[in-house]
């Protein structure tokens, strides 16, 4: 019984010493990723300060892209103006291109 005693007790010595270790190497580990003491890893800070600079960039440059600011960028206004401009003037040249077909049939069609 004596052995069982000193073996559990062995035992728990060896947990409580290992825990104790990895306790250490956490604090450490963590010390480590918090140089500046606030708490907060390094790492995870300086990836969301470099997204809030990605974004912030972003809009500024959605800022000059849509100068009227009417959340539409103005080259891509201007390209849907020029395609509505180049639709209309092709379908004026179909209709055109019809109405000279439908005249030229209806001459074959009269005697000479």
């Amino acid at each position: 019984m004596d052995f069982l005693k000193d073996l559990l007790q062995k035992v728990s010595e060896k947990a409580r010493s290992a825990t104790g270790e990895v306790e250490k190497r956490l604090m450490e580990l963590r010390e480590k990723l918090d140089q500046d003491k606030d708490g907060k890893p390094d790492l995870v800070e300086k990836a969301l300060q470099e997204a809030q600079k990605a974004l912030e960039e972003a809009k500024a440059r959605l800022a000059e892209l849509d100068q009227d600011k009417d959340g539409i960028p103005d080259k891509l206004k201007e390209l849907s103006e020029k395609a509505a401009q180049a639709a209309e003037a092709a379908k004026a040249k179909a209709e055109e291109a019809a109405r000279l077909l439908k005249e030229r049939l209806g001459k074959g069609d009269s005697p000479s």
